[in-house]
């Protein structure tokens, strides 16, 4: 039902077309005489034609109507309009379509009419069929006028009777870290990894945000809004190794402070510690967050903890 609803703007064509052409056959099928019988045909095969698509975008004009809530459920046609605008235009849409279909109907039953050979069609086949190619046309037109001269739609019925639902606010973090993911545009705290035995004995570096980055160098404590990311490498033989390790973030709201845990890829012989999940992100109140909210109660943790434990370095020998 809903695509026959959406094509109400390409059905309306044929009825128009009907419009256009069915008067000339019309008048042409009004001289009596010998020859005169294929005009008939014409004009019955234009107004047959034209009555089934004056049935047909009718229907499918109350189907879209009905689709965009232009239509109350309890209602045949639009709800009468107070004042002019695109309800108005709306509603005399509808009536004149409406008028259109059984105008249409008594036209082709006019000139469906048994006749001789030698016959016109008759008065009342042209009285009724020229009216009814006038509404077509006024029809046609105030459905152009409603889909391109409208400065703003009709307002939808439903949305008068019911109040509007709110949308609930979208989590662009539902998934994934998104902030947190791009600590590189962060302020670096580290030149280079350190190991810190409270991050699990991994290789870390911190990356503040620059307004808070003088505050988290002095051990002060953390301005609102602030966000701390530790990215990680996993230990290989007392140096950093080329496997990452978690992302953890520290971020101060109004409320307090919240905490990430992601890990992207969790090493095969990691996994157990993990419950088995390939893929580890925790966040907010997640109960596997704990340990992490007791350290980070009031934001930053004790800078006395910090660890300046850096990679030994490996000093070539001359003789090499």
């Amino acid at each position: 039902m809903d695509w026959f609803a959406l094509k109400h703007a390409l059905l309306s064509h044929l009825p128009v077309a009907a419009g256009l052409l069915l008067p000339w056959a019309l008048l042409a099928a009004q001289r009596p005489g010998r020859g005169i019988r294929p005009w008939w045909t014409v004009a019955r095969y234009l107004g047959w034609a034209g009555l089934f698509g004056t049935f047909c975008a009718f229907v499918s004009g109350l189907a879209t109507a009905r689709f965009l809530a232009l239509i109350p459920p309890h209602r045949f046609l639009p709800v009468p309009p107070q004042g002019p605008g695109p309800e108005s235009l709306l509603f005399r849409h509808a009536l004149w379509g409406l008028g259109s279909l059984l105008v249409g109907i008594g036209a082709t039953w006019a000139m469906n009419r048994p006749r001789k050979d030698h016959e016109s069609l008759g008065f009342r086949a042209l009285l009724l069929g020229l009216g009814w190619c006038a509404m077509l046309l006024v029809v046609g037109e105030g459905g152009y006028r409603l889909a391109h001269d409208s400065l703003r739609p009709p307002t939808p019925v439903a949305a008068a009777l019911a109040p509007p639902v709110p949308k609930p606010a979208l989590d662009s973090e539902s998934t994934l870290p998104v902030r947190a993911l791009d600590y590189a545009s962060l302020e670096a705290i580290h030149p280079e990894p350190v190991k810190s035995p409270a991050h699990g004995g991994r290789w870390i570096r911190a990356w503040v945000s620059p307004e808070a980055a003088p505050a988290y160098r002095a051990g002060q404590p953390l301005p609102s809004g602030a966000l701390v990311v530790l990215s990680s490498s996993e230990d290989r033989w007392g140096r950093p190794s080329a496997e990452p390790g978690p992302i953890h973030a520290l971020e101060l709201k109004a409320s307090g402070p919240t905490l990430t845990f992601y890990w992207a890829r969790v090493p095969m012989d990691r996994r157990p510690e993990f419950g088995g999940e390939s893929r580890v992100y925790w966040r907010g109140q997640d109960p596997h967050l704990e340990a992490c909210r007791t350290c980070h109660a009031e934001g930053m943790a004790d800078p006395a903890q910090r660890s300046r434990w850096r990679a030994k370095r490996v000093v070539p020998d001359a003789a090499d």
